[in-house]
Formats: C-alpha cells, structure tokens, sequence
C-alpha cells in the first residue's frame, strides 16, 4: 500500500449506544442505519431477498434471511450485518450477503463452515472486521473452499466491489505507545485499536480461503485490501489463501507476528504483499501474478518500518522464502518494482524468483541502505536477498537485472539512497543470487499460468530454517519445486482469470 499512514482504509464510527453497521457513502462519509434495533429486525428490512424477516437478535449479527431467488447457487441467501458478540457459525447451506461493517467483538467467535461463500454488498461497502480479542474460524479444503466474493455477475464483477477481510490482534507494532489505529474518516473506537505485548496472540484460522473483488473506495486514495493484518499474532493459522482482483493490495501486514504459507496475490492493483509498522512474520511460498492492463505503481514487495522512516521498535523485518513474483511484463506509466524496501525496513527474503517488472528492486532512503552496509544486531537485522533469481526487467534502464543507475535527474533514475549501489550489492557472489529466466515458466498467463521451472533451481538455493515453521524441503528457488509442483493450480479453491 503506497498510503502508510497506518490503516488508512476503513471507516468507522459509534454512536452513542451502538450502531451494529455502518455504511460509507460514495464521497467516503457515513451514512445509512443497517445496524440492529432492540426488536432484531434488520435496517434495511431485508429487501436483498423476498421474504424481508429478521433473523435473531442484533448481537448475534444476522437478519434479513431471504430466499433463493435472484441466487444465482440455489441457496437461500442471509444477510449478514451488525456486531457479532457471541459465537456463530456461517453454514455452508446458504450463501450469506454482507452489509455494512460487520465487527466480530472481542471474546466472540465467528466459524465459517468450508464451502460457504459470502458475497461483499456493494451499496454498503461491506467490510468483515475481526476485533483484537476476536477470532475467525474459516476452515476450507482445496475442494470447498470459504469464498469471498463480489454479488455481481461474472463478466461484470469488478475490483472494488465491496471493501475486505480485516484481521486485528494483540501482537506487538512499532507505534508510539504500542497501539495502532485504524484511520477514520470521521472517528474510531477501541475495538479498532490493535497491536498488544502477545506475539503469541491467537486470531484464529484462515486457511483454503479466496477472497476477490474487495478494494472498495471510501475516499480519495483510501482504499481496503483484500485481506490485512494488524498486530496479529503467530497463534493465529494463515494458509493456502488467495486474493484476486484487488482494487488495493492483496495482502498487508501491519506489525505483528504472524506467519503465512502458500499466499497467491492475482491482478491486485497496489502491492502484492506489504509490510510495515513492525511486522516480524515468516512467510513461504508466495505467488504473485500482476495485471499488465493496470497503470499504477504496483510493487510486489513493499515494506516500511513506518511512514516516517523511524528507528521505532520493533523494526519491520519479516523472513521470506520460496516465493514466485510475476510483475506485469510491460512497462507502467509509473515506476513499478519487484521489491521495494525503504523507510528504515529491513528483512531477510530467500529463494526469491523475480520475472517481468520494470526494475526488480530499489533500497530507498539512506537508513535502509545502512540496513545493508550496517553492522546490525538482534534489534536492528539486516537486510539481505540471497539465492534469489533476478530474472528479466522491462525497461532498458535498468542495469543487470536489478535496478536504475541512480544517475539521473529525476525519479527512478535518481539516488535515492545516498548513493548505495544495489547492482554491485546483489551481484556480490557471496550472495548466490542469479539473472536468467529459468527454462518452462509462463507465470503471466492469466488463465492457465505454468509457475514451476522445467527443472528445479537448487543451485545455491538457502535451506529454510528448521524452526518448526518453515518447510526446510524447499531446498530451490521460487515457490514451485519443478514443473510437477502444482499447488497454486489445482483445486476449487484458486480461480484463474482476467477478470
């Protein structure tokens, strides 16, 4: 996310006994009443089905329970709205309509059975917020997945549908005090706070799940990702998601410390995977495939250690392996690279594949550059690239693969580092890193992509670390072993397309 001033992506408000849900209007204020009333009935009196009865109470966040018509599956469809402050269960049944800010409240648990789909209300920005202290159980397999998904029909779905998944937790961030805060447009409440002293925190399961078409604008340059983590803890499971169709960034993590696996960003239009604010996860297998249609400065890696550039601790270090990064394989208006580090972050990225970007990498702000040419310690890590393959750029500035000259006058080509040189740095031998495609991968096909190499890249390749995280087999480089390796194609719960 290019925009770092904290979470700036969701709006939210309370009044003075409880408004259930909130809507935002089209110029990014507040409006509409779809929260609960005292006698259960829905805000909106159900009218997105044909029977327009309440479901239970506001607290348990439902209403408006409709029927099969106008579904295009056959099941009954049910609104989902309000707070969810006791716990509920979603069933795969029945297809279930978001309205509004729907907030799982502290102490509560909110189960979504594998199978069941949810689909974002445009009208209402819909939003699912996870409070710090809250936990979301959505469990699916390969071939039931849990999807999230816009109510519009294919062929005219878009990016930006409806607003996302918003996880909060209580896991240390680098913010002044320890807490971060979702930005408002007009104002915030504790439930919005997030970040604690727990690395450890539980936020519950999300795994085998897609999510699609979120992104939704709530004002100029005020964007929701597809899915984002703030001060969420390790306790908390994270694998085999995939987001698509991101009018934002596919997966942000704003401190804490969770791990992830098998994460697949398609067609987003920010970042693929974004880092701030103190984020100290591991993460492994990767995948990125970005749409050549879409203008903007799209990066694939980004990471801040805050929007300052502070020395705040924790510092912003995640520990990266075995990821596939696909850029747009066309030159955007705007500069676009595969990894952009800077404002004082650090991190340690592995078995990396770059293919297709404008540049594939750029270190911005001289106490980055320090991140490299430092000596480091246990609180400030360093920053490295190793065992990675920097694989062709698009435009013909770029030298050797990596960067910009850093000679111009202006931007990309001006120093923006204090004269660090990213060329000789990564091409240093002791780093392993290499500069040709491998042989067999066509990763920019949206429909059919072929990710894994004909052959596995093992040359120089960095054992992942034995630490009971990571998979310490994926002894190569890119997040597929080989042609074979088809994790990120097969199954219900990936969908490949350009729309």
């Amino acid at each position: 996310m290019s925009r770092v001033n904290g979470l700036v992506f969701l709006t939210l408000v309370l009044g003075a006994a409880a408004l259930g849900a909130t809507a935002c209007s089209d110029d990014g204020n507040l409006a509409g009443t779809n929260g609960p009333s005292s006698s259960g009935t829905s805000g909106t009196s159900g009218t997105s089905g044909t029977s327009g009865t309440s479901g239970t109470s506001g607290t348990s966040g439902t209403s408006g329970t409709s029927g099969t018509s106008g579904n295009p599956s056959g099941k009954v469809l049910e609104e989902l709205s309000g707070d969810v402050g006791a716990p509920k269960t979603l069933s795969s049944t029945k297809d279930y309509l978001l309205k509004g800010l729907v907030r799982v409240k502290a102490g509560a648990t909110l189960t979504i059975e594998k199978g069941t789909t949810i689909k974002g209300d445009p009208g209402t920005k819909a939003i699912l917020l996870v409070e710090p202290g809250a936990k979301l159980i959505a469990e699916g397999t390969a071939d039931e997945p849990i999807v999230f998904t816009s109510p519009a029909a294919p062929g005219v779905r878009r990016a930006g549908d409806w607003g996302g998944v918003v996880i909060l937790g209580n896991a240390p961030v680098n913010y002044p005090g320890g807490k971060g805060s979702i930005e408002g447009i007009l104002s915030t409440t504790s439930g919005t706070q997030y970040g604690g002293n727990d690395p450890n925190d539980d936020s519950g399961i999300i795994r085998y799940v897609r999510i699609e078409y979120a992104g939704v604008v709530l004002s100029p340059d005020n964007e929701v990702n597809g899915l984002t983590f703030g001060g969420v803890g390790r306790g908390t499971k994270v694998d085999h998601v995939q987001v698509r169709m991101a009018l934002d960034d596919c997966f942000e993590f704003f401190g804490g410390t969770v791990d992830a696996h098998h994460l697949i960003c398609q067609y987003n239009q920010d970042d693929g995977f974004d880092t701030d604010n103190g984020y100290q996860g591991r993460l492994q297998f990767l995948v990125l495939q970005q749409d050549p249609a879409h203008p903007g400065e799209d990066n694939g890696f980004e990471s801040d250690n805050d929007a300052q550039g502070s020395a705040n601790l924790p510092l912003t270090s995640p520990t990266v392996f075995n990821a596939t990064m696909c850029g747009k394989n066309a030159d955007p208006t705007g500069a676009q690279f595969g990894a952009l580090i800077r404002r004082n972050a650090r991190g340690s990225y592995n078995n990396v594949l770059f293919q297709g970007f404008e540049s594939n990498l750029d270190v911005r702000d001289p106490s980055t550059a320090l991140a490299v040419t430092g000596p480091g310690d246990a609180t400030h890590p360093p920053l490295t690239f190793k065992a990675s393959v920097f694989g062709h750029t698009i435009n013909a500035g770029v030298l050797e693969n990596v960067n910009y000259a850093e000679t111009g006058a202006a931007a990309p080509d001006k120093d923006n580092d204090d004269g660090f040189n990213e060329v000789a740095w990564i091409h240093n031998a002791a780093l392993a890193n290499t500069f040709a495609d491998p042989a067999g991968i066509d990763c920019f096909n949206p429909k059919t992509p072929a990710f894994g190499p004909s052959a596995s890249i093992t040359t120089g390749a960095v054992v992942p670390p034995n630490d009971g995280f990571f998979d310490t087999t994926a002894t190569y480089v890119g997040a597929f072993k080989d042609a074979n390796d088809k994790w990120a194609t097969t199954g219900k719960w990936v969908s490949w397309d350009n729309q």
